[in-house]
């Protein structure tokens, strides 16, 4: 595991394409670009691309918490434990920087998103009706750190 990046925005978006489409909230390059830049933001990247994980800082004035805001493994390295060793990483990271809670979101129908997550002490804490498009929901996750 290692942190990228501008560097790696190429690297990125393609891997954005293989994981995400457009409804997904597939990321543009544009927003990849500040993303990298930017110090509120860690994107932590597995191997040669086989997936990455997108960390965001945030406070609301009293706690520090962060967001895992997108968590991709091309579908060719799925089921290897990369998304699990991205998350390990993506936890450590946000300890460093203080943070207490971990927020996320899922969609509801990812089943193997969801067991992954309850496996590694996410609650899932409430319904997102239509959050990825219509007829689709989300489930908005949280892990104390």
């Amino acid at each position: 595991m290692r942190r990228a990046g501008p560097a790696d925005l190429d690297d990125l978006m393609a891997l954005e394409a293989r994981c995400f489409s457009a409804a997904d909230g597939l990321f543009n390059r544009r927003q990849l670009r500040y993303q990298l830049a930017s110090p509120r933001c860690a994107w932590f990247v597995a191997g040669r691309f086989e997936g990455a994980a997108c960390l965001l800082l945030a406070s609301n004035g009293r706690d520090r918490w962060g967001r895992l805001y997108s968590l991709a493994v091309d579908p060719a390295h799925r089921n290897k434990g990369i998304a699990k060793r991205l998350l390990a990483t993506s936890f450590a990271w946000f300890q460093e920087q203080g943070v207490q809670v971990m927020r996320a979101e899922v969609k509801s129908t990812n089943l193997a998103a969801r067991r992954l997550y309850a496996d590694l002490g996410f609650v899932e804490h409430e319904e997102l009706p239509n959050y990825y498009g219509l007829g689709t929901s989300g489930i908005k996750l949280y892990r104390r750190m």
